[in-house]
């Protein structure tokens, strides 16, 4: 049933392509691949200013021209205070964790937050966005702030790719859906399923909205979103972590996770998985929360954050 289906949805896609134009496709394709994509900092000043997601959504921004390419990061809080890096997740930039890092910052941390390659105001490298790219950044990043020690908070990729998913392993995916014709219809798809975890609520919370509006932004202004994105899910081995989360099993730094109960991204399997790599980690599971938990229960998580950041 699953292999029937998987066909199906590469033959419907098949026919979309065949809608736009072959040649449409084939030339978008044959211009972007190799190229260094710009970031949202192509906006106008006033179309960034105007925008969900500004240039300076939060205080103390900066750029750092790191291996990869130019890197959107932001710094502040007390300089003397105890360093705390966000790290995003996979569609939504640093604005993700804006309730969270600004009382951290307010309550005397130094917070650093960034845009991943392909996101925000940071480039779209023409490269796989595996892990050796992600860690590459981060490293390079602290080297520029000067950091050599500090907390890390990350919200997590999805653990599974959905049936729909599959189609994005197909050869030159990264650039056939970053195609404007095609990446329209993806953008509207991702802002549904950002709002449907709230489909049984009386309204969207205002922070998702929020979310979806950088989403769309994101889409439509990032000349390397989405083919970062589809990179990412074809790239990124997002269910074969386990020896690097092993690996934590011998440190002695402590761990944490801080798990919403209506999460349909990553299961509640997840966490118990996680429990047998990592025995010391602490998990704690807040009611009613979903994939959104940073942005709709941000002071659930600052409070089990506080005592951990040493």
């Amino acid at each position: 049933m699953a292999a029937t289906t998987i066909l199906t949805a590469t033959a419907a896609a098949s026919a979309l392509f065949a809608a736009v134009g072959a040649r449409k496709v084939y030339s978008s394709i044959t211009a972007e691949r190799g190229l260094v994509l710009p970031s949202l900092r192509a906006l106008s000043s006033q179309e960034s200013s105007s925008s969900a997601y500004p240039e300076d959504y939060y205080p103390g921004g900066g750029y750092a021209e790191l291996t990869f390419g130019e890197t959107h990061y932001f710094m502040f809080g007390p300089e003397e205070g105890k360093k705390v890096v966000f790290v995003h997740g996979l569609s939504t930039p640093a604005s993700v964790w804006s309730k969270v890092a600004r009382h951290m910052a307010t309550s005397g941390c130094r917070v650093l937050l960034y845009d991943l390659y392909s996101r925000g105001y940071s480039v779209g490298p023409p490269v796989d966005h595996d892990p050796l790219l992600y860690v590459s950044q981060l490293d390079d990043l602290l080297r520029h702030v000067g950091w050599n020690k500090a907390n890390f908070v990350g919200l997590s990729l999805p653990s599974e790719i959905p049936w729909v998913g599959k189609i994005f392993l197909m050869p030159y995916s990264e650039e056939i859906f970053a195609h404007k014709a095609i990446k329209g219809y993806f953008s509207t798809k991702n802002v549904e399923s950002m709002k449907v975890e709230f489909k049984d609520e009386k309204e969207v919370p205002a922070c998702v909205e929020e979310a979806a509006a950088i989403l769309t932004l994101q889409f439509k202004h990032h000349a390397g979103y989405a083919r970062g994105v589809m990179s990412t899910l074809k790239t990124f081995p997002l269910t074969a972590l386990t020896k690097e989360y092993s690996t934590s099993r011998e440190q002695a730094y402590p761990v944490q996770l801080v798990w919403g109960t209506r999460d349909t991204v990553v299961p509640g399997s997840t966490v118990g998985v996680l429990q047998k790599l990592i025995p010391r980690v602490k998990v704690t599971r807040v009611a009613g929360a979903t994939h959104s938990i940073v942005m709709t229960h941000a002071d659930a998580v600052i409070k089990q954050l506080k005592p951990f950041v040493i």
